[in-house]
């Protein structure tokens, strides 16, 4: 290899000579040579030097390596090239929940407009970095107002639909539903069941609770109240949260023609009638704008994150719960 370059090198030399008129010795030549390829290599790869796109550069810190995390971070790339953004990607590592220090130190420059969590992980550590001074936003983050190391003038996107938003949908796509029970853990989301029960009243069902304080009751408390409600409404709840659970609640739905609702791709793949979804490239997207009009306005103004509501047909006619 080494002999291969010198090669190159002495070809290069003798063109100078030839063609340029350019005479010099060969190590001297060499080392000017090196410096133009060095330079040519910092213009054609230069993230967020530029200003070509007025230096409209962010970097965006992922905190694990899985599916919906990159989704987002595609999302933001995707819609930054239309916006004009420029995007660095970093990673935390998994054992550590950081990065490393070069890393950090590049974080820590001048040049990024603003920074962005994927994920409560990366979330907590671009706070916690006091050496980080850049305006800061947060993605992907079910509960940030219970998120550890998350200050509360935090900005950001949350993976949370406002729940009057959630009742509003239900109610437009079910249409003869008469009483909704909300399965849930008082301890983590008698919040949220307050907020339905609320809502509920300005549209043609009633919320009621089906209320567990811990997984063994959970079997019970379902069988005790679906033959009294035409649906149940599963929510993010971590004494319910369980495939096993969500698929014996479905299961016994079907039996006793009482729908399930839940809150991503797994309930509509297990039968339920109505779901909430998200599409994690969208929410990158909605990301993307948010950072850019917070660039250029300076002000962060919240909403809620874009999703979309999946009804599964064959399951409504099945149980004879009506559809829009």
């Amino acid at each position: 290899m080494a002999e291969r370059l010198f090669d190159i090198i002495s070809v290069c030399h003798g063109w100078s000579i030839k063609y340029l008129g350019i005479s010099m010795p060969k190590g001297v030549f060499c080392q000017i040579l090196i410096i133009f390829i060095s330079l040519g290599l910092c213009l054609f790869y230069r993230p967020c030097w530029g200003d070509d796109k007025g230096n409209n550069c962010i970097a965006v810190v992922i905190s694990k390596k899985i599916k919906p995390y990159i989704q987002i971070g595609d999302g933001i790339k995707s819609k930054s090239e239309e916006v004009e953004l420029d995007v660095d990607i970093f990673f935390l590592d998994p054992e550590t929940e950081s990065i490393s220090g070069n890393a950090l130190h590049e974080l820590t420059l001048e040049k990024y407009k603003l920074i962005a969590a994927i994920g409560p992980e990366a979330a907590v550590f671009i706070w916690s970095a006091r050496s980080i001074q850049s305006p800061k936003i947060y993605t992907a983050i079910l509960d940030p107002e219970n998120c550890s190391g998350l200050p509360e003038h935090a900005m950001g996107i949350a993976l949370k639909i406002p729940v009057e938003i959630q009742v509003e949908q239900i109610s437009r796509h079910l249409r003869n539903l008469d009483s909704i029970g909300i399965l849930f853990n008082p301890k983590f989301n008698q919040v949220f069941y307050n907020q339905a029960d609320a809502a509920a009243l300005n549209h043609s069902f009633e919320i009621l609770p089906i209320k567990v304080d811990s997984k063994n009751q959970i079997f019970q408390q379902v069988k005790m109240h679906i033959s009294k409600v035409d649906a149940i409404w599963m929510i993010p709840d971590q004494t319910i949260i369980s495939e096993k659970i969500i698929q014996y609640v479905i299961k016994q739905g079907i039996y006793q023609n009482t729908g399930v609702i839940g809150y991503n791709s797994f309930f509509s793949l297990s039968g339920a009638v109505f779901s909430f979804e998200f599409d994690y490239e969208a929410l990158g997207r909605q990301a993307a704008l948010k950072i850019k009009a917070f660039i250029e306005s300076g002000q962060w103004v919240a909403e809620p994150p874009v999703f979309k509501t999946i009804v599964n047909q064959r399951i409504a006619k099945k149980i004879g719960i009506s559809v829009k």
